[in-house]
């Protein structure tokens, strides 16, 4: 997801939304996934100061509209498929083999006619799981690990790039809490990444095709629901500003571009 995360940093650097001295200063540290495990067969990993996430699924789900503004509930589910320090990637032989690392999201967002995203609030939470387990179709092995760490999303805006194909918002989140028995040092107080969605590929459609439900959320395309592949990164980030920012795709805006694009087809 290079291409991806040059693109999105290129038109995020020229964004309103967020400027350099929204962030922290970044977390590197070591990650120790034998902690508490039962099998000891996982990975210390370090140093590192992010996680690279896999192919993920995210819906998009409306729930009313006001005065020409609409509003979403969303969820997010994916995998780690690397760690990197600095955009190198760092050694973790075990994982996707032995432990699997998943990624869920949940979020609420209003949308404008006009394509401004404002987001009112939601949750992250990273997972340690013995067992690779995760499985999109039967919507199932994305929060039966151990939760190493937590966040709550407080607040964000952005918007979409004119050709629809991916948009990025600002959002901030809080690290609530983490296994400090897992990362040290244990000075962890926020993340930050830019996600990605991807809107209609071709290359899509079999991971997308038998997924029906995500976080226990049923897909619904007759009530409007929205199913979109995504990929993604967060970084980490110690506590050195007053803001904690994390960015994600512009979920909700996309989505709704989307609809109005196809309802003018029809």
């Amino acid at each position: 997801m290079n291409r991806n995360k040059i693109l999105l940093a290129t038109l995020l650097a020229a964004s309103v939304f967020a400027g350099p001295s929204a962030y922290a200063q970044s977390w590197v540290g070591t990650a120790d996934y034998t902690a508490g495990s039962s099998e000891g067969d996982e990975d210390v990993v370090g140093p590192f100061n992010t996680y690279d996430a896999g192919a993920g699924v995210v819906l998009l789900q409306p729930t009313g509209m006001s005065g020409g503004t609409f509003t979403f509930d969303g969820v997010y589910q994916s995998y780690v498929t690397k760690h990197e320090l600095s955009g190198v990637p760092v050694v973790a032989a075990g994982l996707d083999d032995t432990y699997e690392l998943t990624a869920v999201a949940t979020f609420t967002e209003s949308v404008s006619a006009v394509g401004g995203i404002a987001v009112t609030g939601g949750t992250f939470n990273l997972y340690r799981d013995t067992t690779r387990d995760r499985d999109y179709t039967t919507d199932s092995g994305f929060t039966d690990g151990d939760a190493i760490l937590t966040g709550t999303i407080t607040g964000g805006a952005g918007a979409a790039a004119t050709d629809l194909s991916f948009g990025v918002t600002d959002i901030t989140i809080a690290v609530t809490d983490y296994d400090r028995s897992v990362f040290s040092p244990d000075t962890i107080a926020a993340g930050g990444g830019i996600f990605t969605l991807r809107m209609g590929s071709e290359l899509d459609a079999p991971f997308l095709s038998g997924i029906t439900s995500v976080g226990g959320n049923a897909y619904d395309a007759g009530n409007g629901d929205l199913l979109y592949a995504a990929d993604g990164y967060l970084a980490l980030a110690v506590p050195e500003a007053e803001t904690y920012a994390m960015m994600l795709a512009g979920l909700g805006l996309v989505g709704f571009m989307a609809r109005r694009r196809t309802r003018s087809m029809i």
